[in-house]
């Protein structure tokens, strides 16, 4: 049976173009800052408004760190995705949250013009969101060759969203992605900590299927597979999260208490 349409439904494909603009003006807005950390979070702050409108209402977007219960921290993420159902924020400051591992679901690393640089940065951050421990079990990658999903192992999507690329258009891919490979020895981790490499002004490249797609003539058409790709990955992800358990936080002791008589 076929999975959808060969063509998005044109109020689906509507909506999504007018986000995509949305996103552009962000871009050409922020660029009146001069200081590139500020034009940095205009434009992540665009991307989590977007998420914010079109993502499931116990998902929420923010930007933080992640903690497991052995004290392992991401270290400060510029947007996480977490399922405030499982549990809230650890702690809430004026602009990021601190997350217990057990409701991290994604992570969106926003730039706005990747280059090797960057990409360096974002394999070494996704090394160090993969070795949390959630539910005391490290998570793993997307699972290849029939793997099945049902032995209870958890995945945190890791996506880089970068406007542009410092490599312009021509063979955008092949160069892209041998960037990637770089990026990800550098790292010493494999292709698969970065789940997407998604440039919105030239396309989309998923490391460890080793499979990239152009813009082409249609740029909505890799936002789109960018959009579903997210929404996809959180409804079956957020199926696989247990009931959390607050006393892997706390000491382990019970000492220093005493029965009633």
């Amino acid at each position: 049976m076929s999975r959808g349409s060969s063509k998005a439904n044109e109020a689906f494909r509507a909506i999504l173009e007018s986000a995509a603009d949305e996103l552009h003006l962000a871009k050409k807005s922020a660029a009146a800052f001069e200081h590139k950390g500020i034009r940095g979070d205009e434009r992540a702050a665009a991307l989590a408004n977007f998420f914010k409108k079109h993502l499931p209402s116990n998902v929420a977007v923010s930007k933080g760190e992640a903690i497991d219960h052995h004290g392992r921290r991401s270290g400060q993420l510029d947007l996480i995705m977490y399922d405030s159902d499982i549990a809230a924020p650890i702690a809430v400051q004026s602009e990021n949250v601190l997350v217990p591992a057990e409701s991290l679901l994604a992570v969106v690393e926003v730039k706005s013009i990747v280059s090797q640089s960057e990409l360096n940065t974002c394999y070494a951050a996704a090394a160090k969101v993969r070795r949390l421990r959630p539910f005391k079990h490290q998570f793993i990658g997307a699972r290849t060759d029939g793997a099945r999903a049902e032995d209870g192992r958890l995945r945190c999507l890791y996506t880089v969203f970068s406007y542009d690329s410092d490599l312009g258009k021509k063979d955008w891919m092949e160069k892209e992605f041998k960037r990637i490979e770089s990026a990800s020895r550098d790292a010493a981790g494999t292709l698969d900590l970065i789940d997407i490499v998604y440039v919105l002004s030239s396309g989309m490249i998923r490391p460890g299927s080793k499979t990239a797609k152009t813009n082409g003539g249609e740029q909505i058409d890799t936002f789109l597979h960018f959009y579903l790709h997210v929404m996809n990955f959180l409804r079956r992800e957020m199926q696989r999260r247990p009931l959390m358990d607050w006393q892997a936080y706390s000491s382990k002791t019970d000492s220093g208490w005493k029965k009633l008589t």
